[in-house]
């Protein structure tokens, strides 16, 4: 028989730029919810990240359909026949 070992990999920290978070902070501390678009350009405004780093790693979310986009997630519309329950009583 055979030892199985398991593997763990150490995640990477990534470079995106969470602009959600963000603007859930600035709406919970300012009571204003602003577009991610406009959160991007004042985060390049105020000098907390370059024009680069808000091209490439700040895109606003733009939903999980590239994620999953071939995924069939259809589901039948066919009735099943419903079968008669035994009664207990």
């Amino acid at each position: 028989m055979t030892k199985r070992t398991r593997v763990f990999t150490k995640s990477e920290p990534t470079q995106v730029i969470n602009l959600l978070y963000i603007r859930a902070a600035i709406e919970a501390n300012c009571g204003v919810r602003l577009p991610l678009e406009q959160i991007r350009k004042l985060l390049v405004e105020e000098g907390i990240i370059t024009p680069a780093q808000a091209k490439e790693h700040a895109e606003p979310f733009r939903g999980y359909g590239e994620f999953y986009e071939f995924e069939d997630y259809t589901t039948s519309s066919q009735e099943l026949p419903m079968t008669p329950r035994e009664d207990n009583s």
